[in-house]
């Protein structure tokens, strides 16, 4: 047993044990009374007898219960903890999951993320007296809560200002700032005292997580060890795991409106799946249909994929269809109470339908014709203007340009570079944006493609393995472009997504390939008009992931902005001389709007929505895989030192009670 308080303790027993004993010494105040005789009063005449202000100290069963009752809260106060496992000093990083799965309900009513907070708190009041250790808090970015310090008072503080995110759970980025935290460790008490084994940068990794983490098997562990405290033990849930919404290119008030529903708990369940439109319930019977899911198969070890065929077997679409001629926000949601809330509802932005403006830029009669073919007469695009490379570089700004960014929702450029690019989306058939990042390399000949991306929505039904290219050029693009289709060792198709911009680049030409005689190309630029320019489908741009960038265009003369969120908070950013801006506290699923200048000039709104597997698999992995070393769970509910000054409390009170009897009994002794 130690004290970890015992200076404290010391310091209120120094005062208050003297003080109690003084009062026994003190002797009685008495009255003065004149009387005939002293016969009858003998005992009082002991106490007159004395003339100091001090008695003799008598045998008194009051003060000895007394002094017990104030040695227990004493003792208490030195926050005696009896040792169970004798730990050494350490270095901890201590991760801390705050994933949108921490907002599951456990059985007992608290929420994963307190059970974490817990878990993590009493890990660091067990820790050894100098050992060092700092948090990082994780979902699909990390965060250092707390920087390496031996203060556990600190240390808990912050564990329990962590709060969980509607994002996925990814650990990549915390594993990297466990290492470069603990390969340079500094003493923040300015000075030495730091342990030989932290400037070594050996520092053990703390998890506390129910296990689900997405990028678990691409990470690796490169100093120290890592122990895993599995949290939670709910597993019954169903979730909304995909969604669209499209309007029909013929009947433009038509609406159809997608969702992929997945029970992940172990029974078969039924339960309603409704629509709504701006917050009320569609009028008729077709707006709540009841739907039967069987049981997930018994979790993997690893994370679940979408893929699984388990899963797939649990899975149901519900389509909604309604006429609807303006715009609004739509949601679909499940009627059922299960452990996790948050993938019960998606939400999403419509407009009032419109036409689509397309404009296709090529020196060449071939492609044009191609071109004015297929969104003409297959796409049905009633706004399709077709310009030759001279006629768009030399076009006046108000041809091109409205409010800021590009007239047309969609620019399908055929063989041509440019720098002319107001805010808007591309797609580049063997051109390039003349924009810093972007170069041609060496052709390429004789190659075969390797992979591509059918679950992209640009790839959708296309199908890649039947379209040849003979050449292609290698491309220099920047790190964040999303390959869409790969050669062997260079990259054919790519879209890069840039603050107002978003280009679809490939690096060949439309005549070294028979894409054209393909029913591929058709399918490839219906995906381009519905990902990109939002016709029929619903803007995809305008539907995120929690954590994910948002990017706005800004209308032209605005000053600032103001960014409602789900939550009721408002931000406020100026966005003066900006033709679009980005916005990435999205953490919260839900609807956010933008405000330009207090005017009530609202931008497009857009949604955040979680629609992910592995979050709604709320389960508690017992082991997982980082790298090739397999991570087995320990209960977060192990206790290495228990704390006995509720103890003493209760004797001290206890005590008390026997006392408070004595007193009143008259007892002596």
């Amino acid at each position: 047993m130690i004290l970890l308080s015992w200076q404290t303790a010391l310091l209120v027993g120094a005062i208050a044990i003297p003080l109690l004993i003084l009062l026994y010494f003190l002797k009685l105040r008495r009255r003065e009374h004149r009387i005939s005789s002293t016969l009858l009063w003998k005992r009082a005449v002991h106490d007159l007898q004395v003339n100091a202000p001090f008695q003799k100290l008598r045998r008194n069963l009051l003060l000895f219960l007394q002094l017990l009752v104030l040695g227990a809260i004493i003792f208490g106060l030195a926050n005696p903890v009896m040792n169970f496992v004798k730990r050494q000093e350490r270095n901890i990083v201590l991760l801390v999951d705050r994933s949108g799965s921490m907002k599951t309900i456990e059985p007992d009513g608290r929420t994963r993320m307190e059970h974490v907070k817990d878990a993590a708190a009493q890990f660091v009041s067990n820790l050894a007296d100098g050992s060092r250790a700092m948090v990082i808090s994780f979902a699909d970015r990390a965060n250092v809560a707390c920087s390496f310090t031996d203060d556990k008072r600190r240390l808990e503080r912050q564990i329990r200002e962590v709060e969980p995110t509607d994002a996925c759970s990814k650990i990549g980025e915390a594993l990297q700032l466990a290492v470069a935290y603990s390969a340079s460790l500094v003493d923040e008490r300015g000075g030495g005292g730091v342990p030989e084994a932290a400037q070594r940068g050996a520092a053990d990794i703390e998890l506390f997580s129910d296990g689900r983490i997405a990028d678990a098997d691409e990470q690796y562990v490169t100093r120290g060890s890592m122990q895993y405290y599995k949290i939670g033990e709910a597993a019954d849930n169903v979730g909304i795991v995909a969604f669209s919404a499209r309007r029909h290119y013929e009947r433009p008030g038509m609406l159809s409106v997608f969702a992929e529903v997945e029970n992940f708990g172990p029974r078969p369940i039924r339960t309603d799946v409704s629509i709504l439109l701006d917050g009320r319930l569609l009028p008729g019977p077709g707006s709540i249909k009841e739907i039967e899911l069987g049981p997930a198969a018994a979790p993997t070890s690893g994370p679940a994929r979408p893929d699984d065929t388990a899963a797939l077997a649990s899975r149901q679409t519900v389509i909604f269809e309604m006429q609807h001629e303006s715009g609004g926000v739509v949601e679909v949601r499940l009627s059922r109470d299960d452990a996790l809330a948050l993938d019960n509802r998606v939400v999403a932005p419509i407009d009032p339908p419109r036409q689509v403006r397309v404009l296709a830029v090529s020196d060449r009669a071939d492609v044009r014709w191609f071109l004015n073919r297929e969104f003409v007469e297959s796409l049905e695009i009633k706004d399709f203007k077709l310009m030759t490379g001279q006629e768009y570089e030399s076009a006046p700004d108000k041809a091109l340009i409205a409010e800021g960014r590009s007239a047309f929702d969609l620019v399908v450029l055929d063989n041509h570079d440019t720098a002319r690019l107001p805010p808007g989306d591309y797609v580049f058939l063997g051109g390039l944006p003349r924009v810093k990042g972007y170069a041609r390399g060496e052709e390429v000949e004789g190659r075969v493609l390797a992979l591509w991306n059918e679950s992209h929505p640009l790839l959708r039904s296309v199908g890649v393995d039947r379209v040849f290219i003979s050449k292609w050029k290698r491309l220099t693009l920047p790190e964040h472009a999303v390959k869409l289709i790969e050669g062997e060792d260079s990259v054919v198709l790519a879209l890069v997504t840039e603050p107002g911009h978003r280009y679809v680049i490939s690096a060949f030409d439309v005549l070294d390939t028979n894409l054209p005689l393909q029913p591929a190309f058709p399918i490839f630029l219906q995906n381009a008009v519905m990902y990109l320019a939002g016709g029929g489908l619903l803007d995809e741009g305008r539907l995120i992931r929690p954590g994910d960038t948002m990017s706005l265009p800004v209308p032209p003369g605005a000053q600032n902005v103001r960014i409602d969120g789900p939550d009721g908070r408002e931000e406020n950013l100026e966005v003066q001389g900006r033709h679009s801006m980005t916005f990435a506290h999205t953490y919260l699923a839900g609807v956010y709007r933008a405000v330009f200048d207090d005017k009530g000039r609202t931008a497009n709104a857009f949604a955040v929505n979680t629609l992910d597997p592995i979050e709604s698999l709320i389960t508690p992995n017992e082991t997982f895989t980082i790298g090739a070393e397999q991570v087995a769970s320990v209960t977060g509910q192990v206790k290495v030192n228990e704390p006995l000054w509720p103890w003493a409390a209760g004797a001290a009170l206890l005590v008390l009670l026997v006392e408070w009897w004595i007193y009143n009994k008259r007892v002596m002794l």
